[in-house]
């Protein structure tokens, strides 16, 4: 048994834990009892990062969806400054002063056009300024790289605008070699259009965008695994989704990256579990190592089935084995 199953192993014992959260969309991809997941430098007191249950990662990923602010680019902008300034905005609105004081985004969509036009100059004075201070998220580069290699497509799903976005990919093909177009396909940003409605696709926490991404893929949302800070936003629209995996990226007490998030705190029991991950990492290098993990396994299981259906065939050459996804090797 190598050691990666090993420690595997070892774990579920621990994952016991998570027993009151085991009820998942049918649509997870779930491992044997004896494969549940960790990361190969983990330890039993980590059994706290698996959220979601025996498997909190698809077994056959076709991709990761990206948040960006936070997840593939340092926070640099102040969302409390954000959130203060917006809502001073509607407090001297005539129709805002009445509206519910929740994201800022819907919020602003809804105020007198006097009012619309003040949030929108506030949100391009901050994003301009996060813009110029941009700054790659640690091991970005080196899980990007890894998931190009392994031929896993990337995508970016924000809250954030399409020229920020793609500011940010720019920075990223700076620092990968031998990629060729685009790094995130699709890029789906707030302001992203994408039928003839002329209507940006919904922001999260809808899951509009998820399931947009997977029609560009054709695959399944099970099949797909959203990475982000966000609890409120990014978490909440995977599982809306039914992605397969839902990983938070968090600090090293647990707690999420986002200022706004405040998960499982004033919700009720259905919100709060629409706002739990199935994994929770403390950087992309360590979402890295899961990876690696899961495709290594992944491999050992194709070459298992694949010598299972080892057939031998004679011809006046001689006995040769047929493996179907190969074709005929002479012995």
């Amino acid at each position: 048994m190598s050691m990666s199953r090993s420690i595997i192993a070892a774990m579920a014992m621990a994952c016991a834990v998570c027993s009151a959260f085991q009820t998942h969309p049918a649509n997870y991809v779930h491992l044997p009892s004896t494969r549940l997941w960790t990361s190969p430098t983990s330890t039993l007191g980590d059994a706290s990062k698996f959220t979601g249950g025996n498997s909190p990662l698809p077994l056959n990923p076709k991709g990761i969806i990206f948040d960006m602010d936070g997840t593939l680019i340092q926070h640099s902008i102040d969302f409390a400054d954000m959130r203060r300034r917006i809502y001073e905005v509607a407090d001297a609105d005539p129709i805002g002063r009445d509206l519910e004081r929740d994201c800022v985004l819907a919020l602003a969509k809804q105020l007198s056009a006097e009012g619309q036009e003040k949030a929108n100059m506030i949100f391009a004075d901050i994003e301009k300024r996060a813009v110029d201070d941009m700054t790659l998220m640690p091991g970005g580069v080196e899980l990007l790289s890894f998931l190009k290699e392994n031929n896993l497509e990337c995508a970016v799903l924000t809250r954030n605008i399409e020229k920020n976005v793609q500011h940010m990919q720019q920075l990223y093909l700076n620092e990968i070699e031998h990629i060729e177009g685009q790094l995130f396909d699709p890029l789906v940003a707030r302001d992203t259009v994408v039928d003839y409605s002329g209507e940006p696709l919904k922001s999260k926490p809808h899951p509009d965008g998820i399931l947009y991404v997977c029609s560009v893929w054709g695959c399944n949302s099970s099949q797909v695994i959203m990475v982000g800070d966000s609890a409120n936003d990014d978490m909440a629209a995977a599982n809306r989704a039914g992605c397969g995996g839902a990983v938070l990226l968090t600090q090293p007490d647990g707690t999420s990256l986002d200022t706004d998030s405040g998960y499982q705190v004033g919700y009720s029991e259905e919100e709060v579990w629409e706002r739990r991950p199935s994994l929770r990492v403390e950087s992309l290098c360590e979402l890295k190592t899961y990876l690696q993990v899961l495709l290594k396994d992944r491999r050992e299981n194709d070459e298992t089935e694949n010598r299972n259906d080892v057939g031998f065939v004679y011809s006046t050459q001689g006995y040769s084995f047929d493996i179907p996804s190969i074709g005929a090797k002479q012995v």
